[in-house]
């Protein structure tokens, strides 16, 4: 990634010690987050008690619901954390007992 230094700013005296700080920003539209180093998603298996009716299903596009008993099995890659939280707080939002969360192996 290229850089382009903007300017240089003293946020203090030079006499107190303070240093320096400089403001760097991308050149060619290069995204600063997203890091081509990033892992790739995990697969989590969430289970849930009672089976989930296709409008409820359809609250976790991302997963793939299986029946498993009387329970509900969602299945699927989860791009980071943040993902995986927002699909936690979906199921308490719904009033769905979570049961199990499982971080899958690599396949």
């Amino acid at each position: 990634m290229r850089v382009r230094r903007i300017r240089r700013d003293w946020h203090a005296s030079p006499d107190d010690g303070a240093a320096a700080s400089r403001r760097v920003i991308p050149v060619g539209g290069e995204h600063v987050t997203g890091a081509r180093n990033d892992p790739p998603p995990y697969r989590y298996h969430i289970r849930v008690r009672g089976r989930l009716g296709q409008t409820i299903r359809g609250a976790f596009p991302a997963l793939q619901a299986q029946a498993s008993g009387g329970d509900t099995v969602l299945t699927g890659p989860l791009p980071d954390r943040a993902a995986l939280y927002g699909v936690l707080a979906e199921i308490e939002a719904l009033g769905l007992e979570l049961l199990e969360v499982r971080r899958l192996p690599p396949a």
